[in-house]
């Protein structure tokens, strides 16, 4: 019996009892259309919201439509309602609010050089000044880069 023969029988055989197994499975009921219906419904009455009074904010339709939709979403962040002082804070004022401290505390940190090298380069040490030159903190010399672009 030559080798391609073989093969043809043994996809044969795979093939058969694949569609029998699939018949088998297929064939199985594995739930009714009532108790699905009845999920269904449950489901719906869980996720079911009340419907919102619609405001009249401005006289532009579709600006009034977004209003509503957004509006009295999230009154209140963090255990607090946020005023505009809140947003005068900047950046540090919002990472605190949502509880994350300060910037570099929420991403992180300052990475190292070895977490800044691909995977495949990681295993390779890097020399000081290289090391030195690529965890500097650059932002000092970019905003005398941008005044003298002014």
């Amino acid at each position: 019996m030559k080798k391609s023969e073989l093969v043809k029988i043994i996809k044969e055989a795979v093939r058969e009892e694949v569609r029998a197994v699939l018949k088998e499975e297929f064939g199985k009921k594995t739930s009714t259309t009532k108790e699905f219906s009845s999920v269904m419904s449950h489901a719906q009455k869980l996720f079911k919201q009340p419907k919102k009074t619609k405001q009249n904010f401005t006289k532009d339709p579709v600006l009034n439509e977004v209003l509503n939709n957004t509006a009295n979403e999230w009154p209140t962040m963090g255990g607090k309602t946020l005023n505009s002082n809140d947003a005068m804070g900047g950046k540090s004022s919002l990472a605190a609010s949502m509880g994350m401290g300060s910037m570099d505390q929420a991403f992180g940190g300052k990475p190292t050089a070895q977490q800044m090298a691909p995977t495949d380069r990681q295993h390779i040490e890097v020399p000081k000044e290289v090391e030195k030159a690529l965890t500097r903190d650059y932002s000092d010399l970019m905003k005398v880069i941008n005044k003298k672009k002014k």
